[in-house]
């Protein structure tokens, strides 16, 4: 039996008014690539930040290889920020540092790792996405998509079991969308990490799951396999793979916006 990386219960969030996640519940296998996705608007963002436990959530459970991330003691903080990575949309690097230096923050800043120890890892990593030669460049010196495998690598040296990506492929052109993939594919194969993917890229969804799930109106409304999902019965499922103007997800953002 698989062991369960993330385990969501009946999450609640809202903000003001705005009722964001109305009961969230799913669950995310050791090692798989699971893809969350819905219209704008449906909260995927945040639920993921939820996860990582940079926002709260009104109610619910959040339990990250048995850790209750909700109710976490000081000391179990730390194991769980080396248990779980959160990949920005934009990278999030800092513009002040070379490459190497972002890469390696974390050994540094919070391991005590020596500088140099610190630069040959975060090396070793630029070099495993191809990136080598780039140590000592700062972030406006990159590419888009070359700021967002750096991010990767950040993340990779702190040798986290699951990686949370929000929107990975946001921006790139197709090519690199399908590097992109590639690279999310090859961290589960070779580097045994489970993956969770925001993002509304159907294409990209569909080359990289091991799972999908389709969250609309504050709910999961239905999780399965790529082919599952290319083949749903769902209305609001099939308007969102097949990009129809008409249908379920249509009336509602009518309704909200009057």
């Amino acid at each position: 039996m698989r062991e369960k990386a993330i385990v969501v219960e009946n999450l609640k969030k809202r903000f003001g008014n705005k009722v964001v996640h109305d009961g969230v519940s799913f669950t995310v296998y050791d090692g798989e690539i699971f893809v969350i996705m819905g219209p704008s608007g449906t909260g995927k963002s945040v639920l993921l930040k939820q996860i990582a436990r940079l926002i709260e959530p009104d109610e619910g459970k959040i339990l990250v290889y048995g850790m209750d991330v909700l109710n976490l003691k000081d000391e179990e903080l730390e194991k769980f920020r080396e248990t779980l990575t959160y990949v920005f949309q934009s990278g999030a690097l800092f513009d002040s540092y070379p490459v190497w230096y972002n890469v390696a923050f974390y050994l540094i800043e919070k391991k005590g790792v020596k500088e140099k120890i610190a630069r040959e890892r975060a090396s070793y990593y630029l070099s495993l996405l191809g990136l080598s030669g780039t140590e000592d460049l700062y972030p406006s010196e990159l590419s888009g998509g070359m700021r967002k495998r750096v991010a990767v690598a950040r993340a990779l040296c702190m040798n986290p079991k699951c990686i949370l990506f929000d929107e990975p492929t946001s921006g790139l052109d197709p090519v690199m969308t399908a590097i992109f993939d590639r690279l999310i594919i090859r961290l589960r194969n070779e580097f045994n990490k489970t993956c969770v993917v925001v993002s509304h890229d159907v294409n990209s969804a569909f080359r990289i799951a091991d799972r999908i799930g389709i969250l609309f109106k504050g709910k999961m409304v239905e999780i399965g396999t790529p082919e599952e999902i290319r083949n749903s019965r769902n209305p609001v499922v099939k308007q969102f793979i097949n990009g129809e103007p008409e249908g379920p997800i249509t009336e509602v953002l009518e309704q909200e916006n009057g």
